[in-house]
């Protein structure tokens, strides 16, 4: 096993970073406003990560995130054309939501973390592989389409 590649498991960030939002936001009060829109944020990326899925399963290409090199096919369709990582943006959607509900500043931290290490550790290496195994139909899908959003 790598040193970090705990830092490559988007659940593992993930779950860490919603942890991280409980424990900073402790004691925080919430209000029917703000949940209502913290359940639209949250509400928003399981839409985004569900489409994310959904296409990918569609085409018939791994989910695995931890396989990047075992895809079979450049997926552009569907919620993929305007983001490359619709899965991810979903998760960072969802602790965006929570944070919200929370009326915590200290909460969104965790946001930011989760989005900054999935994007240094995991989406890289993603990319990596993937403009290995595709070349130029990869590349010029990255340069189409945003990274994130």
């Amino acid at each position: 096993m790598e040193p970090l590649s705990i830092l490559r498991s988007p659940p593992v960030v993930g779950l860490a970073s919603l942890a991280a939002q409980r424990l900073l936001s402790r004691g925080s009060s919430t209000s029917p406003a703000t949940s209502l829109l913290g359940a639209a944020v949250a509400a928003a990326g399981l839409g985004v990560a569900a489409a994310g899925i959904r296409e990918i399963r569609a085409a018939g290409t791994t989910l695995d995130p931890t396989r990047p090199a075992d895809a079979s096919k450049v997926v552009r369709q569907g919620i993929y054309r305007y983001s490359r990582n619709p899965i991810y943006l979903g998760d960072a959607l969802l602790l965006a939501g929570y944070a919200i509900h929370r009326r915590n500043l200290l909460a969104i931290l965790p946001v930011a973390g989760f989005v900054g290490v999935i994007d240094t550790f995991q989406v890289s290496a993603e990319e990596e592989a993937l403009r290995d195994r595709f070349g130029s139909t990869y590349g010029d899908y990255v340069a189409s389409v945003r990274r994130w959003l």
